[in-house]
């Protein structure tokens, strides 16, 4: 049974080729380069007063600051920005609370005063409204300033405000599991210097971190007590009737044995946990942490000087030491005012401890060199985690003197693994395009072209061999059994939207191949490796993903806006038409809030339990269920088959999940789903009519009918599923070809039997896939 699918209805396809067409009609004089300037020559004139309001707005700031005491400033705002409810996190997520905290500690930290001055609500208010208006400000600034060699730079100014309001690299779960994973390698070394592992003191960073929450909860303890301390007062108080009993009972309530027994209580609270009622949330009580290593954590009230240093004094985007030195130091007392800081910092914070530790010149042996055999490691591991049954090579040599740092084999698909664990420096992070350019060649650059070479090498004779570092050879790769080479490269540090959108390295003459890489932040592959449910699924992502880089004008910010989008839309734009000029669609972070919101939920900060975003997860009656059976026979091929079928959309997965329940039921013995563009075709038939003889003339003639080469056969029986493939060339056979005039006729009379008009825009029944009018009703 031949059965021609609908058209499906594709929104956002519709939308964008509505917008092309009124591109293309739409008369409209070119702007010539001459008014270009001038336009940014106008809004440039603008910056000077933009600059005089923000050094206003700084100078308020640090005005209101000094008139009172930095620790409650510090208390307010690390609670009024640091600090949230379950049901508000889904509402902080769009927010830029974490700026704001990061701003406002190091001014206080630059300029902040101890002088024990009362804040009012007033002042406070005030500072609270100065940040949003200096946060706006500062953005319009940034615009403004992101020129390169006197153009404006996109990936400038896309890296300064990244730089300004994003926080983190990675969930928190990940980024505490990759810090423990790589230096867990330098225990010894800590171990001689502080006796403490690196587990131990990760755990307590973790700890200092966490210690606003457990000191809320220990004042909770005391307002508990106070409270039900007031409550049998107030009782007693009640139950006298007499006033000059009650003045006796006011008089003498003091000296009483419940006074008594309350104070022993809350001292019995303090006796356990060394917090007392009055103390900071945010002080740090009974740490285990070296003296010394919390003193290179911490900074005192003005010693963060570095942030006047810039072209704006104080500007949110100048250098602080916030980042390196977390706490604040008042009295001999350590201070957490900033506990997110702690964690999206953690791999800096244990970096800057080992090379203090370690001596300059032995850097290079002793923490590169470890630390890039990790990554090499960790991708690889992910990759097995990813796709089970895989063949994993490491470290291979082929050629004269060329090396790859891993291949992986799935089926018929092979993965070059380069892994980069360089920095991207603080300059870069800044929006020095110089700086990114040199980093990101050292990163990305540098690796694409390894990758290349070594794909080249692949492709350069039917049968190539791999070496070990011992020379011998542990692979030998036949060119014609691999369907697909997939270039990745996995970096140790997020380059968020410079790798998202890997086209804009090609204004640096980065990327000139016609193919490209995929370059990954190894906790994003590890966040996808958690997500995807089926090897199938990673390689459709990883293909669409690599082709995504063709379409350079639709923009997002992260790998994980990217992978959210696949999830949820597919991350296919083949058959959209794209106006030639002058369109650019940024598409927004929405796509990976499931996943924000997931593993929020896994971290335990929302009540309500929050299911693990899938692929297809809009689509109930998908055909994962079939996809997950062809991949666990592990034929040759098999992920073909099982990526095509996972490339059609949710109308003909409900299709062919409702054909395969009537087969199993014995109410229908095949179904050919005759779907447009593809590139493979695909039968279901019955095992109790199976032939392979038969199955395999039939194949042929719909394959010289669609002039489709590939087709897979897939025979279904209760508790059975198997697949046979068939590759025809369809060269010009007059045998087929009198054949297939005898199938087109066949159908033709079957569906008059059963009609007796056909509409001439209907499908032709004669299975062409042409309308009726056009084919045999001509």
């Amino acid at each position: 049974m031949i059965m021609k699918l609908p058209k499906k209805e594709d929104p956002f396809k519709e939308d964008i080729e509505k917008i092309t067409g009124e591109m293309k009609n739409r008369e409209t004089s070119k702007i010539t380069e001459e008014a270009q300037i001038e336009w940014r020559k106008q809004l440039k004139e603008n910056i000077p007063k933009l600059k005089s309001e923000i050094e206003h707005i700084i100078d308020s700031l640090i005005k209101d600051i000094q008139s009172c005491d930095a620790k409650q400033i510090l208390d307010y705002f690390g609670a009024f920005y640091g600090l949230t409810t379950s049901d508000k996190i889904e509402e902080d997520l769009d927010s830029e609370k974490n700026f704001k905290l990061d701003y406002i500690h190091s001014l206080v930290s630059a300029v902040g005063d101890l002088n024990q001055k009362e804040c009012s609500e007033e002042i406070l208010n005030r500072i609270d409204k100065n940040i949003e208006d200096l946060k706006n400000n500062a953005s319009l600034y940034l615009i403004l300033t992101s020129d390169y060699k006197g153009e404006p730079s996109q990936i400038k100014f896309a890296q300064v405000i990244h730089n300004m309001f994003v926080r983190g690299d990675s969930y928190p779960e990940h980024k505490i599991e990759m810090c423990r994973e790589l230096f867990s390698k330098f225990d010894d070394i800590l171990t001689n210097r502080y006796s403490i592992d690196s587990k131990q003191l990760i755990d307590e960073l973790i700890n200092i971190s966490e210690y606003p929450i457990k000191n809320l909860e220990i004042q909770k303890q005391y307002i508990d007590e106070i409270r039900l301390s007031h409550q049998e007062f107030v009782k007693k108080l009640d139950e006298i009737s007499n006033n000059e009993a009650k003045f006796e009972f006011l008089q003498t309530y003091k000296d009483s044995e419940d006074i008594k027994k309350v104070n022993e209580k809350l001292q019995n609270i303090y006796d356990k946990t060394g917090v007392s009622f009055n103390d900071s949330i945010f002080k740090i009580h009974k740490i285990s942490l070296p003296k010394e290593i919390l003193d290179a954590l911490s900074m005192e009230i003005g010693d963060n000087k570095i942030y006047k240093e810039g072209e704006i004094e104080y500007f949110p985007t100048n250098d602080t030491l916030i980042y390196d030195k977390p706490l604040i130091k008042i009295d001999n007392s350590y201070y957490c005012f900033n506990p997110a800081l702690i964690i999206y910092q953690l791999h800096t914070i244990l970096e800057n401890i080992i090379m203090s530790i370690i001596p300059p010149k032995k850097h290079q042996r002793n923490y590169y060199k470890k630390k890039g055999e990790y990554l090499e490691d960790k991708s690889l591991d992910l990759f097995q985690k990813i796709l089970p049954n895989c063949k994993i090579y490491k470290s291979l040599k082929y050629g004269v003197d060329d090396e790859v740092d891993g291949i992986v084999i799935y089926d018929n698909n092979i993965f070059i693994i380069e892994a980069k664990s360089g920095k991207f420096s603080k300059g870069a992070k800044k929006g020095n395009v110089e700086k990114i350019k040199s980093d990101t060649k050292k990163l990305v650059e540098e690796a694409y072209n390894q990758a290349i070479r070594a794909k080249k090498y692949i492709l350069s004779d039917e049968e190539v061999e791999f070496r070990d570092k011992n020379k011998k050879m542990v692979l030998r790769l036949k060119r014609e059994k691999i369907n697909n080479i997939y270039m990745i490269n996995v970096t140790l540090e997020p380059l968020n939207h410079i790798t998202a959108n890997l086209s804009s390295l090609k204004e640096f003459g980065f990327i000139q191949d016609d193919e490209w890489i995929w370059s990954v932040y190894l906790n994003d592959l590890r966040i996808i490796s958690e997500i995807i449910d089926l090897p199938s699924e990673f390689l459709l992502y990883v293909e669409r993903r690599i082709k995504y880089n063709d379409y350079p004008m639709i923009k997002m910010m992260e790998e994980i806006d990217v992978f959210g989008y696949f999830l949820s839309e597919g991350l296919y734009f083949d058959d959209i038409e794209f106006p030639k000029n002058g369109f650019m669609l940024h598409i927004d972070s929405s796509f990976s809030k499931d996943i924000d919101l997931y593993y929020l939920w896994k971290e335990g900060k929302l009540d309500k339990k929050v299911e693990k975003p899938t692929f297809f997860k809009g689509c109930k009656n998908n055909i994962k269920f079939l996809v997950k059976k062809i991949e666990e026979l592990n034929k040759e091929n098999f992920s073909i088959l099982t990526k095509f079928l996972l490339s059609l959309d949710c109308y003909t997965h409900n299709l062919i999940k409702e054909q395969i329940e009537l087969i199993l039921k014995s109410q229908r013995t095949d179904f050919y789903p005759h779907i447009d563009k593809a590139h493979i075709g695909v039968v279901f038939i019955s095992k109790r009519i199976y032939n392979y003889n038969l199955l395999k003339a039939q194949c042929e003639l719909y394959a010289y009918e669609r002039k489709i080469n590939n087709w897979f056969v897939i025979i279904l029986e209760n508790n059975f599923i198997d697949f046979e493939q068939f590759y025809f060339d369809n060269k010009p056979n007059k045998i087929i070809e009198k054949k297939l005039e005898v199938l087109k006729e066949y159908r033709l009379k079957q569906t008059l039997k059963v009609k007796r008009k056909i509409g001439r825009n209907e499908p032709c029944p004669c299975g062409s896939g042409k309308k009726y009018k056009k084919c045999c009703g001509k």
